[in-house]
């Protein structure tokens, strides 16, 4: 069994490479940094592992850019960013970015891997989403946004791919305890006060993952 996972370098990707890896997935991990994505891919347990390093940004511009993966039975998209930002500061170019990154990005690469027939009938897909489509504190304005889509957008496609019993799910977690909060907190030291949820660990993330994955594919 095969599974792509995106933004694989670090926090919930690479956890969850690591994951699948120990059960016996062949594990394709893609990424931006070489350098961080080598160090996960020699981490993984057994063999048949593959290592793409590209932008997601790229990918999604021009589809037909991206590497052959071949026969995928499931995919976990972990690659995003969080910038914040007052309202009264909001700018188009800092918002594109996040909302391409977050939004555009996932939707076009699945519906790409989807139309090419490389993730096969019966696949699962689960994209990384947020507690903050729903619930977002200030200055997260334009990630709640990119999140509330993504939710949003799951929910229709998940019914469109099933005509080929292609299962999509949205997790929603709380702040996750990974590389990219602790970058915000150490910009914004207020930042954990001003939470009204504790911040949880990478591996309650990939057991939820794995649990969607997991539950009707077994390698």
């Amino acid at each position: 069994m095969k599974i792509l996972i995106t933004g694989a370098s670090s926090g919930i990707g690479a956890a969850t490479a690591v994951h699948f890896a120990e059960q016996g997935w062949q594990v394709t991990i893609a990424g931006r940094d070489r350098e961080r994505l080598e160090g996960v891919y020699t981490s993984l347990r057994g063999s048949g592992h593959e290592l793409v390093c590209g932008d997601i940004l790229d990918w999604a511009e021009d589809p037909k850019s991206m590497p052959q993966f071949g026969a995928l039975n499931a995919m976990v998209w972990s690659a995003g960013c969080c910038r914040l930002a007052a309202g009264m500061l909001l700018r188009a170019p800092l918002l594109e970015r996040t909302l391409k990154t977050n939004l555009v990005a996932p939707m076009v690469v699945t519906s790409h891997l989807y139309r090419t027939k490389q993730l096969v009938d019966g696949a699962r897909v689960v994209w990384l989403g947020s507690q903050s489509a729903h619930d977002a504190g200030e200055g997260f304005s334009m990630y709640a946004a990119s999140k509330g889509g993504l939710s949003a957008a799951a929910r229709v496609l998940a019914k469109e791919f099933s005509q080929r019993k292609v299962a999509l799910h949205c997790v929603e977690p709380a702040t996750v305890n990974t590389p990219m909060t602790k970058a915000l907190i150490e910009d914004f030291p207020e930042l954990p006060k001003k939470l009204d949820h504790k911040i949880i660990e990478v591996d309650e993330v990939v057991s939820e993952v794995a649990r969607l994955i997991s539950s009707s594919i077994r390698p």
